[in-house]
Formats: C-alpha cells, structure tokens, sequence
C-alpha cells in the first residue's frame, strides 16, 4: 500500500531526522508559541522564521517547493477570518493572521516530514500526553493508509469503465464516497478483529525506547530556544 509523501520523507537519513524526537517537539511547540506572542510581527521577523524554516527543510533534504505549497492547507481554513479582519479595516492583522498561521502550517509540516512516526508517538508519550490521545492518533494515521487504498481502487475501476470529468463524474463521486466509507469501515472492522485474536489488549507496545539526552541535544535546544527569544528582538 503507498504510503503518503511525508511518511516516505521521514524515513531518510540525515542529522535533522537522526534528531531526538523530544527535542524536536520542544523545539516545535516552542516555536508555535513565539509565533503566536508576536502580536504584530515585522517584515524582518517574518523573513527570518521562513528563511530558517527553508534551510532546516533543505538540511533534511526535504522537497521544499512541495512541502511550502503543501503548507498552503491552512490558507482557506483561515482565509475567512482574515478577510473578515480585513473588512473591518486592520489590513495589517489580517496578513499577520495569514502569515502567522502559514509558518506554524510549514513548521508542523516539516517536524512531520522529519520525524517517523513511532519517534513521534515515543517522543509524546515521554512528555505524557494522554495516553488514549496518543493511540488515537496512531489508529487514525494507519486508518488514512487504509482509506487512500480504497480510494485509489475505486478510481482506477472508474476510469476502467470509461469514466471521464464532468457532470457524471460528479454524480458518481457522491455515490463514491458512500461506498468507500463503508468498504474501508469493513476493512478496519476486520483488522481490528484480526488484532484481537493475536491478544491486542487495547494498548499499543511503544516500539521506541528513547536515550538518555546527551550534551549534543542539549546544545541544540538551548541554542534553538535562544534563537527563538532574539527572534522578539529583531
């Protein structure tokens, strides 16, 4: 079954993925935080958070113009709030808002794109994060792999049958979509069946065991924090 771009990314190897997963976390979250405090960020700071976002991107040998215009998701969930601020007449809060929230889009999806996901749940799990939360979200992410399965085959058996775009193809696709649900629900009732006979008790083995930090990790995220604090002061 293929997996999704970012779950192939993650899987390379280079310092920014050989990272320490905790690390890369605090890193994360504390970077959300100082985007979020900075109330009404200037030309420079903005340029800053995206130049360092790029290279570290680059460092990971991500596909940087795939994952900026992948991070272009969070534009329409966003979009209508700011263009209601921009009706009120704060033009310069609204592209703040858009601004802000395409940066934290573009970082989460670098720390997804550099990090596999058992590191990820090991790492969240060591900061104890609830545990049902945790487990969700593996089910879930395995789930996705299941339903884009579903979904590939039904739309090369619909080209098979001489479907082309237009008025039918959309007709068809609502009816699609009923039968994929429905396939994929089979599908993970039989998976789940499957685990229960081979004595899943209903929590998940951490396949991770995370290291001790070391004076490397450390450095980095002392060094990454003080990055961040000057980044308010540019």
């Amino acid at each position: 079954m293929r997996q999704p771009a970012s779950a192939r990314w993650s899987n390379q190897a280079t310092f920014i993925h050989s990272l320490d997963a905790r690390i890369k976390l605090i890193l994360l979250l504390s970077f959300l935080l100082s985007i979020a405090l900075l109330r009404a960020p200037s030309a420079l700071q903005l340029t800053c958070c995206l130049l360092a976002l790029i290279a570290i991107a680059a460092a990971a040998r991500l596909p940087i113009l795939r994952v900026l215009r992948a991070s272009l998701f969070v534009v329409p969930f966003v979009g209508l709030f700011s263009l209601l601020v921009y009706l009120t007449g704060d033009a310069s809060r609204a592209w703040f808002i858009l601004a802000k929230s395409y940066l934290s889009a573009f970082s989460v999806l670098i720390f997804i794109s550099s990090t596999p996901l058992p590191r990820l749940l090991a790492a969240a799990r060591f900061f104890r994060l609830p545990a049902l939360l945790v487990e969700v979200t593996q089910l879930i992410y395995r789930y996705l792999f299941v339903l884009g399965g579903e979904a590939r085959a039904m739309q090369i058996a619909f080209r098979a049958r001489g479907g082309k775009s237009g008025s039918r193809a959309v007709h068809a696709a609502s009816g699609m979509v009923a039968v994929l649900f429905t396939r994929s629900y089979e599908k993970a009732a039989m998976i789940h069946k499957a685990m229960c006979s081979r004595g899943f008790s209903g929590n998940l083995i951490q396949a991770v065991e995370l290291s001790p930090f070391g004076l490397q990790e450390g450095a980095i995220l002392c060094a990454g924090i003080a990055l961040l604090i000057g980044l308010h002061f540019v």
